[in-house]
């Protein structure tokens, strides 16, 4: 399913993916994450993420700032950021995404240890990361079905709907 098939008034949790997607301008998904993300400001989708949400999405944005800053030719940008943090201080862009995720009017929850700890069977379960793992673990507290997210390691989860961005049609023209 496509995140244009989400009827109003769902609610949906939102994966850093889709946040990326649309910060990233030249992203094959911009067009319909940043649509979906419309919908979710305009109140016509009740969306949910969490502060993990958040910092993935910031610290991968922060990554795809460093790249374009430094080169692509950096074999592993990360290593290279750690031993250069003069780069990190003067990347800026990726500083302001919190408070633009923020101004989607989003709810934005925060996990505790009893959370944290649950979200440990998840990973028994569906074989998932830490971060996958968690937000599962919080969309079953909160009883929401609906995730939109492009992880396909979700695919395999039987409790929740995967609603995922489609390719707009100037990116499949390229």
């Amino acid at each position: 399913m496509f995140l244009s098939d989400i009827e109003d008034g769902c609610n949906i949790f939102v994966d850093a993916n889709i946040f990326v997607y649309h910060f990233s301008r030249k992203s094959r998904f911009n067009a319909a994450s940043t649509n979906f993300l419309a919908r979710v400001e305009k109140k016509e989708i009740v969306g949910v993420t969490s502060t993990t949400v958040v910092q993935e999405a910031t610290h991968r944005m922060m990554i795809i700032e460093a790249v374009t800053t430094v080169g692509e030719n950096v074999k592993n940008i990360v290593k290279h950021l750690k031993g250069h943090p003069d780069i990190v201080k003067n990347l800026k862009k990726h500083r302001t995404i919190p408070e633009k995720m923020a101004s989607f009017g989003l709810e934005i929850v925060s996990s505790d240890m009893n959370v944290i700890k649950r979200s440990q069977e998840m990973k028994r379960r569906f074989g998932l990361l830490s971060n996958d793992s968690l937000t599962l673990q919080i969309m079953e507290d909160m009883e929401i079905k609906n995730l939109a997210s492009n992880d396909a390691d979700f695919e395999t989860v039987n409790f929740i709907k995967l609603y995922k961005p489609s390719i707009s049609v100037e990116s499949a023209e390229k």
